[in-house]
């Protein structure tokens, strides 16, 4: 095998296992994926009501308006996906007049996210938001000005607290907490428990280092410090 068929080898299969990540994230393509996540979704918010099947299918389409704006973003996040012009803006427009909840169509939520109360909540421009995930009421997560298209990453598991604000291409990662309220601008580590106006690490969930790599790079008045 030649140099040059060494090199589009080894690019084709980095192309490919990015690919397939990506799918994995993303739960595929299409309708497939929004009932993937769906039922991923429908299946976590039994779990954390404990009701059955029937009377929990029935409290989350007929009344919990969080599912109701998952359900319309699902399906406005795979039409935008496919190209379809129109329906994923009257989608949206649906789950801001019925449950005030505004989630932009290109945002991409993992599964088995669940929205609590929900209203005034708002996730804007691409953000992303990983699996199993908790977002409150008022949260707002999105970019810092309307001329930035940088928007925020979160990880798996992440619980966004009532009213708090993440902004601009910051990351928060895995089993992090942000506090009600906080205002994040800088990445949040594995497992922190952040709080604040702007936001610093205050704690650290059940499992994780109580240590974080600092980098005098990224300091600034709102880089993350261990409590002291």
């Amino acid at each position: 095998m030649s140099e040059r068929e060494v090199v589009e080898r080894g690019a084709g299969e980095r192309a490919g296992s990015e690919r397939d990540r990506g799918e994995r994230r993303t739960g595929g393509r299409g309708s497939g994926g929004a009932w993937a996540r769906l039922g991923r979704d429908f299946a976590r918010l039994r779990r954390v009501k404990g009701r059955g099947c029937w009377a929990a299918l029935a409290d989350a389409l007929l009344l919990d308006a969080g599912f109701q704006a998952l359900v319309a973003h699902r399906f406005a996040h795979a039409l935008r996906r496919a190209g379809v012009p129109v329906l994923p803006a009257v989608l949206r427009r649906w789950a801001i007049g019925a449950c005030a909840v505004d989630l932009l169509p290109a945002a991409d939520l993992g599964g088995g996210c669940i929205i609590a109360h929900g209203v005034g909540l708002v996730v804007g421009g691409e953000t992303v938001i990983g699996e199993d995930c908790t977002l409150l009421h008022g949260v707002t997560l999105g970019e810092v000005r309307f001329e930035e298209s940088a928007c925020p990453r979160l990880g798996d598991r992440v619980t966004v607290g009532a009213g708090a604000a993440v902004l601009g291409g910051v990351s928060v990662g895995d089993d992090a907490t942000i506090g009600a309220g906080a205002v994040v601008l800088a990445d949040v580590p594995p497992g922190a428990r952040a709080a604040g106006v702007p936001a610093r690490v205050v704690g650290w969930n059940p499992g994780h280092d109580r240590t974080v790599a600092a980098d005098p790079d990224r300091r600034s008045d709102a880089a993350w410090e261990d409590d002291r």
